[in-house]
């Protein structure tokens, strides 16, 4: 198999963008979309405790590119090497050669993969995905997964749950979005100011979540706990946010030690979790006996 080919009838990166707008659309108007929301943070936040050093970093923008990178060529070439993986990060035009290097080092001293020599060519570096990559990888998943089989009761969380083969199968078909290059940002071109930050993505779920509990868009925020949940220190969510309120998403308040979420926040969280969770469902379009699409 060619490197990252998945198959022939891979669907081009336009194809995926509106189909993946069409769902997220869908999705987001869901009665339950809340409530689903709050159950990915609440499985996420879990998560997140049991490594947040690992768990900030992947969710940095061009990390989770890289870390994405890896699995798909490790599912989707029969000989996956380090080359692979660094050519395609650098053609996105959005990720350094030190970058790149240094999060692959990341990963491999953490002990998330495996590299050796190929026997046939020593020039070339074979890689292969430990286990506890794949159980992390997993369980991230599940953060997406079982909240989505609240919207769709018909699909079969529980056995997906049990599925041994469930992340090849998994990444067979979410490679497409990886390969082509459909990236979240892109599409809520709003979420920046966080996702390009370590800790993004949970800092503005949390500020969303935040806005539930309180019951209004003019939440009182502790910083020092948000540092504990995020896994980050105070000034650099300070520095986060404050580039989200150059941005327009909110207004720091600070002598109320409150911030005012501006209804293109709370928007633009419903359109990035909603365009997250389509991305998922396509991988998961992916596994035997996964019911078709819901009828548009």
């Amino acid at each position: 198999m060619e490197p990252g080919k998945v198959s022939s009838n891979m669907k081009s990166k336009q194809q995926l963008t509106e189909l993946i707008f069409h769902r997220a659309e869908k999705i987001k108007s869901h009665k339950d979309i809340e409530a689903v929301m709050q159950k990915h943070y609440k499985l996420l936040f879990r998560l997140y405790l049991t490594k947040p050093l690992y768990f900030k970093v992947i969710f940095k923008a061009n990390r989770f590119i890289i870390g994405s990178a890896i699995m798909a060529y490790f599912f989707t070439t029969e000989k996956p090497t380090l080359r692979h993986v660094k050519d395609f990060c650098k053609k996105t035009g959005l990720i350094s050669d030190n970058t790149i290097d240094s999060f692959l080092l990341f990963i491999r001293v953490g002990g998330r993969m495996d590299v050796k020599k190929d026997p046939q060519d020593k020039r070339k570096l074979n890689y292969q995905v430990t286990s506890k990559a794949l159980d992390e990888t997993r369980a991230l998943i599940n953060t997406m997964m079982i909240p989505y089989g609240m919207l769709y009761p018909d699909f079969d969380v529980s056995g997906c749950l049990k599925m041994e083969n469930f992340t090849a199968d998994y990444f067979q078909k979410y490679a497409e979005i990886i390969l082509n290059q459909v990236y979240l940002f892109d599409m809520v071109p709003d979420c920046k100011a966080f996702v390009f930050r370590d800790a993004g993505h949970m800092l503005l779920m949390d500020l969303y979540i935040e806005s539930i509990k309180q019951q209004t868009a003019v939440i009182e925020y502790n910083y020092l706990k948000a540092s504990l949940k995020c896994g980050v220190s105070r000034s650099h969510i300070k520095r986060c946010l404050k580039a989200a309120e150059v941005d327009g998403l909110l207004t720091l308040d600070t002598p109320n030690n409150t911030i005012i979420l501006h209804l293109t926040f709370m928007q633009m969280v419903l359109n990035y979790f909603a365009v997250y969770m389509a991305m998922v469902e396509h991988g998961l379009r992916g596994l035997p006996g996964a019911p078709p699409l819901p009828a548009h």
